[in-house]
C-alpha cells in the first residue's frame, strides 16, 4: 500500500479517539478489578474490541457524511480524494468484523455489548446524524460505554464504575452538542435537526455548558467516599475540571466556528486526562 493511502488510512479512523476507546476500555477492566489489569487475553482482546469497532464507526461516518464534508471538512481523506468510498467500506467491513470477534472471545456479555453498540453506532451514522439531539446521545453512548464494557470483561461491577460513567457521558454528550454549533452551516444543507438550528447556537451552549458542570459537580464523589487514591485522581481530576468551567464560559462567549472547534479540541484533551485520573485513582 503506498505511503498515501496508509495515511489516509490512519486518517479516516481519526486513530486518537480510536486508542482512547480502548485506552477506556482497559480503565473499565481496572476499575471493575480492584486495579488490577485481568489476564493479557482479556486485555488484548478487550483492547481491540475498543478500537476496531470505533475506527469502523469513524470510517462509515465518513463515507455516509462525505457531501457534508466537502463543506464542513473539505481535507478529510474522502472528500479530498486521498481514499475511495470502495476502499473505505473494505476497511469498514473488516475492522467492524475484527471488533465484533474479539468481544466474542471474551464471554458472552462482552459479545452481546459489542455487538449492540457496533449496531447503535451504524443507526447513528446512517440515521442518527441528523436526528439532533437523539444523535448526539447515541455518540454520547458509544463513548462511554468502553467503561461498562471493560467491567463486563471481568464481571465486575461496582458504583464508581457508574458514577465516572456519567461523568464521561455528560461530557461527550457536552461536546458533541457543542460541535453541532461549528456544523451549523453544512447541517442546514442536508436538513440535518441539530439543536443549534431548532433552538440557536446560544441556547445549544447553555445546554452545553449545563452538561459540563453537571459532571464537576460530580466528580468529588469518589474522593468524599473514599473510593479512590486521593492524589493520583484528585491532580488529574481537579485540572480537568478547571479546564471545563473555563470553557463552559468560553463557549458561551465564542460560538463562531473556529472557536468552537478549538473548544473540542480541549475538551478532547480533558477526556484522556481524565481518564488517566480514573486509572491512578485507583485504590489498591
Amino acid at each position: 500500500m503506498k505511503k498515501g493511502k496508509v495515511k489516509a488510512c490512519l486518517d479516516i479512523i481519526r486513530p486518537l479517539n480510536s486508542l482512547m476507546v480502548g485506552f477506556a476500555v482497559l480503565v473499565g477492566i481496572v476499575l471493575a478489578n480492584n486495579g488490577k489489569l485481568a489476564s493479557s487475553r482479556v486485555v488484548a482482546f478487550g483492547y481491540l474490541t475498543g478500537f476496531f469497532i470505533s475506527a469502523s464507526a469513524m470510517i462509515l461516518n465518513d463515507v455516509v457524511d462525505i457531501e457534508i464534508d466537502k463543506l464542513n471538512s473539505p481535507q478529510r481523506p474522502l472528500p479530498s480524494g486521498r481514499l475511495r468510498v470502495k476502499e473505505a467500506i473494505l476497511c469498514y467491513i473488516i475492522l467492524s468484523i475484527a471488533g465484533v470477534f474479539f468481544a466474542y472471545k471474551i464471554n458472552i456479555l462482552t459479545f452481546i455489548i459489542a455487538l449492540t453498540s457496533w449496531a447503535i453506532a451504524t443507526l447513528y451514522d446512517i440515521r442518527g446524524k441528523k436526528s439532533g439531539v437523539p444523535g448526539n446521545i447515541m455518540v454520547a453512548y458509544s463513548v462511554t460505554v468502553p467503561i461498562i464494557f471493560g467491567a463486563a470483561s471481568v464481571n465486575r461491577f461496582s458504583s464508581i464504575i457508574w458514577i465516572y460513567y456519567y461523568m464521561i457521558f455528560a461530557t461527550v454528550l457536552s461536546r458533541e452538542i457543542a460541535k453541532d454549533i461549528a456544523d451549523i452551516e453544512g447541517d442546514k444543507k442536508v436538513g440535518a435537526k441539530s439543536l443549534p438550528i431548532i433552538k440557536g447556537p446560544r441556547f445549544a451552549a447553555l445546554i452545553s455548558v449545563t452538561l459540563y458542570l453537571s459532571a464537576v459537580a460530580i466528580s468529588p464523589i469518589p474522593i468524599v467516599k473514599k473510593l479512590v487514591n486521593y492524589i493520583g485522581y484528585g491532580i488529574p481530576v481537579m485540572i480537568v475540571d478547571i479546564g471545563l468551567i473555563y470553557d463552559s464560559f468560553y463557549i458561551l462567549g465564542h460560538l463562531n466556528k473556529r472557536d468552537v472547534l478549538r473548544h473540542k479540541k480541549r475538551v478532547l484533551f480533558y477526556m484522556l486526562l481524565g481518564l488517566i485520573g480514573f486509572y491512578l485513582g485507583v485504590k489498591l
